[in-house]
Parts: structure tokens; sequence; C-alpha cells
């Protein structure tokens, strides 16, 4: 009786605790082990290979096997489902099919992230399922239709800690289900809202990184006419843009199957809707911020991608904006073109906008094998008096034994034209300056500046610093979207020389004393001045077109 058993148990539950205690160690094993033998055929469960499967799911064209336990436990449109089928089996008395079809439930979109999802609910560790970027937001939209609460709780966190980074995937997935017109909910609009911001406010950035890339290659024309008729498009230059609508034209027309130069007035639809586009997207793109070589590409891409009429767009509005009579010689055709403003500017926080005489230019500096040895960038020209300028970079430096990974930059001079042959612009004092970001709170924007005296003239068209930047000092001066500010100028003290008709006055071919050495952009060594009245003595200076050296 179970009396007389505990009271003949005191001895043996002493001996089986001191027995306890003695087991309480590190090393303590019980030596317990299953009878049943080997446990390594007891596989899980798994939607591939049907095994006891007791319920059909119908996705497009595929069937799967799966199981009604797993499936009602984690959905509850599975569970809502099974219960009306077990209903009807016990109202009717007959077998109902077992059974779910949704191929009609789900957008095709989602038809690919099926899988994924099955993957998820047959999981035996959903705390670590992985699903890619390019799926997940397919995979919260399964989640959603379907009733997972614990995918769409997963999906979201996946979401939520990847959008910085994501956004382009994210922004073509919605595209994918999302129908007009209709609402997708809080949550899904949200995701959409965000990421168009995103890719506005980092456009070069996301075109920097392939697969990002190739998601906004991929997006709807109408959204991506949304994203480049921001003034925020946060670009180096109206280049940027002008490339990406390029691709993006390109790849439309090879999709279409429309390679030849004649085919583009070809009555399929698939064509119509190629040119279609291109008129949406060429009239987003800001003609007259392109800089002339861009601007060139752009007028021989021929009637194929670029169509009469947007070459003319093109052309009027270089002339309004770069012609003094330009609105008045369009006559009542400029009121129809007005003034479009470059995109926004990007400087560090705190930084003034150039002035009349100061050149910015910003490139897009990804990681060290963006750009080739002697692989050139230029900024737009400025007029400063009669002289016309830019910035002249080489971001990998360039080819005159300069070492690899210095960053190279100069002041260039533009012949135009309408100057004389004999043309200089003599002992101008210019400067350059590399401009680095603030990196902490309450830190201000600092600059490396370099200055230096030269005559411009048609055999030196450009000074300054081989190793402006030495090798891997330019990750010090990276904006937070990886922008690299430069900004070159000229001194007040040298404005009165900027006119062809003073340049030659007090010239006597003296660089000044300046700073570190300088020279022009093709050569390494220095330009060595005729004797003048004894100046300060030079530091050394490195030279860059061959004919400039001596």
């Amino acid at each position: 009786e179970p009396g007389d058993v505990s009271e003949k148990r005191p001895s043996s539950s002493l001996a089986s605790g001191s027995c306890l205690r003695g087991l309480a160690g590190p090393a303590a094993r019980l030596g317990l082990s299953f009878s049943g033998g080997s446990s390594a055929g007891n596989r899980p469960l798994s939607w591939r290979d049907g095994r006891f499967s007791d319920w059909a799911v119908q996705v497009g064209e595929t069937t799967y096997r799966l199981h009604a336990f797993l499936l009602a436990r984690a959905s509850l449109f599975f569970e809502s489902h099974m219960s009306v089928a077990t209903r009807t089996e016990a109202a009717d008395g007959t077998n109902t099919t077992r059974g779910s079809d949704l191929t009609e439930v789900l957008p095709q979109s989602c038809h690919v992230a099926f899988e994924d999802a099955l993957d998820f609910i047959y999981s035996e560790n959903q705390a670590g399922f992985e699903a890619p970027a390019s799926k997940a937001l397919l995979l919260l939209k399964i989640a959603d239709i379907l009733g997972i609460g614990t995918l769409f709780e997963a999906m979201g966190q996946r979401i939520e800690a990847a959008f910085a980074d994501t956004a382009p995937l994210l922004l073509e997935q919605y595209c994918q289900f999302h129908i007009p017109g209709t609402d997708d909910g809080a949550a899904l609009r949200q995701i959409r809202e965000g990421s168009v911001e995103l890719v506005v406010r980092r456009f070069q950035s996301f075109l920097a990184i392939a697969e990002m890339r190739a998601a906004l290659l991929r997006l709807p024309c109408k959204v991506l006419a949304e994203v480049l008729e921001s003034d925020e498009v946060l670009v180096a230059s109206e280049d940027a843009v002008f490339d990406f609508v390029g691709e993006r034209l390109e790849a439309a027309d090879m999709q279409c199957g429309s390679g030849d130069s004649g085919s583009r007035h070809c009555d399929s639809p698939c064509s119509a809707d190629v040119a279609e586009e291109g008129e949406i997207l060429w009239q987003r793109v800001r003609w007259a911020h392109l800089s002339a070589g861009k601007f060139a590409s752009a007028l021989a891409l021929g009637r194929r991608l670029l169509r009469p009429e947007a070459v003319l767009h093109a052309l009027t509005s270089r002339i309004v904006r770069f012609d003094l009579g330009g609105a008045e010689a369009l006559g009542s055709a400029s009121a129809q073109l007005p003034l479009v403003q470059p995109r926004r500017a990007i400087l560090p926080p705190g930084v003034p906008p150039p002035t009349s005489t100061e050149i910015d230019f910003c490139f897009h500096y990804a990681h060290s094998d963006q750009y080739s040895c002697g692989e050139a960038l230029r900024s737009q020209p400025k007029r400063i008096g009669d002289v016309v300028l830019r910035v002249l970079i080489f971001p990998a430096g360039t080819d005159t034994g300069v070492a690899r990974g210095s960053l190279s930059v100069f002041l260039e001079a533009v012949p135009q034209p309408q100057w004389p042959r004999d043309w200089e612009f003599a002992n101008i004092r210019y400067a350059i300056a590399c401009i680095r970001w603030p990196t902490g709170t309450g830190e201000t924007w600092a600059a490396k500046r370099k200055s230096d005296l030269w005559t411009f003239k048609s055999n030196r068209l450009d000074r300054g610093w081989h190793d402006f930047l030495a090798p891997g000092e330019i990750h010090r001066y990276l904006g937070p979207d990886g922008f690299v500010c430069i900004r070159g100028s000229l001194e007040p003290e040298c404005l009165n020389r900027v006119f062809l008709l003073n340049s030659q006055a007090g010239h006597n071919g003296y660089p000044g004393p300046g700073g570190e050495a300088a020279g022009s952009s093709a050569s390494r060594r220095a330009w060595a001045p005729r004797p003048s009245p004894p100046p300060p003595p030079p530091m050394p200076m490195g030279s860059s077109s061959p004919q400039a050296a001596d």
C-alpha cells in the first residue's frame, strides 16, 4: 500500500540524495540512452518528399503534398480553410477534396517565394530562418495574405534591419505585387514610401552596388520618373542620371528585340511602350546641367533611343541656361522651358555654397578599384571674368610615377573659340581644397587646402598636385554616402588678371612661393622659370603635360 511504501523508503531516499549530490559536479553523467536504437532514420517531416502528406496545395502549375497539422498551426488561412472542409464533410457525409488552391489567392509575383514560406513553416528553428533580400517583401506579403503571424514578424524584423541597404530591392518587390488603385495596407504602404525616399537620398550610392543597380533598372517607368523628378536625388552630377536613363532604355530596347535603328518606328506594342518610356524618362534629365561630353553622347544616340523632340528639348534647355540672350532668342517658346535648377548640392553641413570665384566638384568613391590609374573626371566649367576653368581629378592618381591610389587634383583652363591664339592669363593665384565631413557630434567641417601661382596659356592648361591626397588618405574625406567634395577657387588678388585685356600686365612667369609642389596633370617634372627678380626659392614642382614641363 502507499503508506507502507513511504515508510520503507527513508534510507533509500537518503542514499539516492547522496548519489545525486555526487553527480552534481561539472563532469556528472547519468549514462541514459534511447533503447529504441539509432534515431538517424527519424528525419523531420519535409514538404519536399511528401511523406505522410494529407493536404495538397496548388500554386500555379505546381502541386505540393503537405501536412495539414503544420499548415493549420502556422496559418490562419489554412486553419480556416480546413475547418470549413471538415464541417462540410460532417454535414454532407462525403469526402471533400483535401487541399487548397492558392493560384489566385497569392499575387503571381509571390509564387516564386512560396517555397521559402514552406521552409519557414517546416523549420524546427524559425528564429534562425534566413531569407534572401530579394524575397523578403514577397514573403511579408505571403504572410499577410495567409495569416502567418510568425513569418510576418520575422520578415518585418529582417526588412527593418536591412532597410537602409536594400531599399531598391524592396521597392522592386513591392512593384511586382502592387495593383495600381488598390491599397496594400499601412505597413506595405510605409515600406513603399520609405524605399522611394531612400532611393532618392542614396541614388548614386545604390548605383555603385551591382545588385541594387539591377533592381533600380528593373523598376517600372512611372516609379523611376517619380524618383528622378525630385530635386533631392543625390548624384555627383547630372551625368549619373543621364547614364542611368540611357542604360535603362537600352535594356528595354534590347528586351523588346528592336536592336536596329529602324525598328524604333515599328507598330508593335512593345516598341511603342519603349518609346513612351523614353519620352517620360528623358524629360526627367536636367539637360541644362549635363556636361558637354555627356551632351555630345546624347546627340550621338540617334533616333533609336532619343527622338528628335527630345533632342530639341535638350538643346533649347541648354540655350536658355548658357546663352545670355537665350530666352529672348527663343521668344514664346522660352515660356514653355523654365530654367531648371540643378539637383541638391552635395556639401558637408555648415559649408557655405560656392561664390562666383569658386568651383565645386563632387565625385562618388565606393572602393579603391572603382577607377583606373589615369582615369580623369572633370567638373562643369565656370566662367570667371574671361577665363573659363574647371576642376580636373584623377581619383586613382595620374600615370606619371605618383604612388598608385593618390588623389590627383588640378585646376584646368578650358580654351574658348573667341580667345586669341596666344591667349594667356598671367599670375593667377588659385587654391584647391578637399573638404572633410564632420565625423562626430559637435564637430565642424575642415579642409585640406593648397595654393599656387600660375600662368594659364595654350600649352599650360592645368596646374595642381599629383599627390594632393596620399594613398588611403581619401577615406578621411569621404562623406556618409561615399562622396568626396573638392573646391577650386581664385584668390581676390588676381581677379584683375582674369580678363584678356589685363592678363599680360606684370607677367614675369614666376610661379610664386606657393605651398607644396604643384604641377600640371601629365608630367611629374617641374616647370623651371627663367631667371627674374630674385624670388624666394620655389619648392620642387611636378608638371603634367610634356610640353609644359620645360
